[in-house]
């Protein structure tokens, strides 16, 4: 029987020392049994997560009312066009503390210890499963920094792209004749340089103990999944990227703040990343500090109004950032409904999880975190209340990761998945 294409013949040695047998699955060295590969048929399912770091004003977020027919609040009014095509789930969290320095848990469930490790986020974990098929497996975005909240397998924090044009520039600019000739060189090196530590690997496997052999094999693991990117990386090389034009060209911001122009010009790439299926995982950090907003009504630092201590007329003004989040939040969505693909739209493709790993900021609560869900095919248009610290925010993870045709029954501290949303 002849080989399944997906095994290379350099790693016929790893092979023959065992070593792969006692590897962890890896996605391109096993039939594909992990995530429902899209026919022709079917349209891609894509994840989209954004989180603020400061969360949201609780009071003018949750609604007092649970089920279809509950009231609009102050945050969700800006979303009341396409209230069909979310949810907003209260109650959860992951169970950390620590103000802000919790808030790294949003998207891994676990808050960041130096001793701990253990960090991977929801987005790279569907991105090394669902990931391959695109140019970029996965985008992580910050609003005009380099932050992120993406933290990879090995629990390495990635760097986010936070400049507008540096990000349509690495969607979109074509590569020139020289660029591509001097990557493929650097493809090239980097490819004979893993070809020699596999060698020396399959000596040095040889002579380990037990114990000592099984972190061997995972840092073998490592090398694996560095040479499928570099792979893909040459695949794409030579691939022409699509046309697109800068949707800041020639619109003017009209005195709006600066990073409200960032945020909004990042979701508008965000959505031609997704419409052209240059990646199908994408990740965006809104950022806190203490910076000023050029919003009429607000006079403080941003960091000083979350920090309100209940004071109404802080409140007020902190109302007014938040407000601006959920309303560009509101025309992401428009955006996504708006491009007709398959039998549905680019929303309904894609889920949209909206929150923060900081629940109450003023007071450095970590817990009952700001939660809303859109399109991705999930049954929308609700308002959901679950007892507070009982059940973990990574449940609904697991739900998503499931939506979007990965099978898995956990992710992190997920106890199943979250019963009654999917």
């Amino acid at each position: 029987m002849p080989s399944p294409t997906w095994k290379l013949d350099r790693r016929t040695f790893l092979r023959g020392t065992g070593v792969t047998l006692a590897l962890p699955l890896l996605e391109a060295t096993c039939p594909r049994t992990t995530a429902a590969e899209p026919s022709p048929r079917q349209s891609p399912r894509r994840l989209v997560c954004i989180g603020s770091s400061y969360g949201v004003h609780a009071p003018a977020f949750f609604p007092a009312k649970t089920g279809n027919d509950f009231a609009l609040t102050e945050l969700l009014t800006p979303l009341k066009n396409s209230r069909r095509h979310w949810s907003v789930v209260e109650g959860l969290d992951h169970g950390v503390g620590g103000g802000h320095k919790g808030v790294q848990a949003f998207l891994t469930g676990v808050r960041f210890s130096f001793q701990r490790g253990g960090m991977y986020s929801l987005d790279q974990y569907a991105a090394d499963r669902i990931g391959s098929e695109t140019r970029f497996a996965s985008l992580s975005l910050d609003v005009g920094g380099g932050s992120s909240w993406s933290w990879n397998r090995y629990g390495v924090k990635l760097r986010g792209i936070g400049n507008p044009q540096v990000l349509f520039d690495h969607l979109f600019r074509q590569t020139s004749t020289d660029e591509k000739s001097r990557q493929r060189r650097e493809l090239d090196t980097r490819g004979s340089i893993l070809d020699a530590v596999l060698a020396s690997a399959r000596q040095i496997d040889r002579t380990l103990g037990h114990n000592d052999r099984h972190r061997f094999r995972e840092y073998l693991n490592a090398i694996n999944e560095t040479e499928r990117r570099l792979k893909r990386a040459g695949h794409w090389l030579n691939q022409p990227k699509p046309q697109q034009e800068f949707p800041g060209t020639n619109k003017s911001n009209n005195g709006q703040d600066k990073r409200l122009a960032i945020m909004k010009l990042m979701f508008d790439l965000m959505t031609l990343a997704l419409q052209t299926d240059s990646t199908r995982i994408a990740s965006l950090h809104i950022p806190g500090g203490n910076g000023r907003f050029q919003i009429d009504g607000v006079g403080d630092g941003y960091h000083s109004l979350s920090h309100h201590g209940q004071d109404p007329a802080k409140i007020k003004q902190l109302k007014l950032i938040e407000i601006e989040y959920t309303r560009a939040l509101a025309r992401f969505l428009d955006q996504l409904a708006a491009v007709s693909e398959g039998d549905g739209t680019l929303l309904d493709n894609t889920i949209v999880y909206f929150g923060s790993g900081m629940g109450n900021a003023s007071s450095h609560s970590n817990r009952n975190l700001p939660v809303l869900v859109a399109g991705g095919g999930f049954q929308h248009g609700r308002s959901l209340k679950f007892p507070p610290g009982k059940i973990p925010l990574c449940n609904l993870y697991v739900s998503m990761l499931q939506q979007l045709g990965i099978e898995t029954d956990s992710f992190s501290t997920a106890t199943g998945t979250l019963t009654g949303f999917a």
